[in-house]
């Protein structure tokens, strides 16, 4: 299996949030599944997810509280020049990531609390997934606002129970869309039940694969996202998508790194040329790497 190369790797340390678990020991929540923003002048937004839980390679875990949670904390910073580490560690703050829930948005019995798999619409607005706000259990979809350190003015996004790794991009016109499903690949706008189907010779190819990251513009009208598909560890393909004549390439499949089983990446970002992967590895490491065009373009065969 192909490697993808990449020219930086930054781990994101932060302080432990730490437990007794449900046998008595102390503990503390895993980091994993990074997202991530960068606005136009170098502003770097980070919300890393912690869980109580641990995966381990054939598949099995063991959760040390009654309930699995996840938990956010976010990171701010600024981007460092090209060369140089992505950001300085003693140059960015960290805080807690609450939210704010409207009354009519109540919660419901489940096994999975808290919110899953951010991905950044823009600066302020975000998808989260929520299994807790839905009555039947299964992953719930909302956008929010971020505001601060806190994520508020939830809407519920439809349909909300059967795709939950919806990935978002900008329109030519400037209005924001989700790839809703990779296979078939369906779009839809981010609120609406208004799926649209988009026949591709490559169906085959995308079969099983799941969305994994937003997508960015590349080269004015296109949008390059990454996927991903669950085998015995979980591999990617760069995928890239014409939202007007609704062409999509995909590259051949590969991983980032040679001994991790589960690698989840929920963000891309591009700035002054630099492109950057948010993920998580193996559930329990979370980091920032940064790849180069001429890699993803050799991959595409562009």
């Amino acid at each position: 299996m192909e490697l993808f190369p990449y020219i930086g790797c930054t781990p994101l340390l932060t302080q432990q949030k730490r437990f007794q678990d449900r046998f008595g020991h102390p503990n503390a929540y895993l980091e994993m599944n990074p997202s991530l923003y960068i606005s136009d002048h170098g502003n770097i937004t980070i919300l890393v997810r912690r869980i109580n839980y641990r995966k381990f390679q054939d598949k099995q875990f063991i959760l040390y509280e009654n309930q699995s949670n996840s938990a956010y904390i976010i990171l701010r910073g600024k981007l460092g020049d090209k060369h140089k580490p992505f950001f300085s560690e003693n140059e960015y703050t960290s805080n807690e990531l609450t939210c704010e829930w409207e009354a009519n948005y109540p919660s419901y019995p489940t096994y999975w609390i808290g919110m899953e798999d951010i991905r950044f619409c823009n600066e302020t607005d975000v998808l989260v997934t929520v299994p807790e706000k839905n009555s039947s259990g299964n992953p719930c979809i909302f956008r929010g606002t971020l505001k601060d350190s806190t994520i508020r003015s939830f809407v519920r996004c439809e349909p909300s129970n059967v795709e939950k790794n919806w990935m978002p991009y900008t329109e030519l016109n400037g209005t924001t869309s989700v790839v809703y499903s990779v296979s078939p690949f369906q779009t839809k706008s981010v609120l609406e039940n208004k799926i649209v189907t988009i026949p591709t010779p490559l169906e085959k190819v995308l079969e099983t694969y799941h969305g994994s990251t937003n997508g960015i513009v590349y080269y004015e009208f296109w949008r390059l996202f990454l996927i991903h598909v669950n085998k015995e560890r979980t591999y990617h393909r760069w995928l890239l998508y014409h939202p007007v004549k609704h062409d999509i390439r995909v590259s051949e499949p590969f991983v980032f790194f040679k001994d991790s089983y589960i690698e989840f990446p929920c963000s891309l970002c591009e700035h002054n040329g630099r492109v950057f992967i948010s993920l998580g590895v193996n559930d329990d490491k979370a980091y920032v790497l940064e790849v180069e065009k001429k890699d993803i373009n050799t991959s595409l065969q562009l």
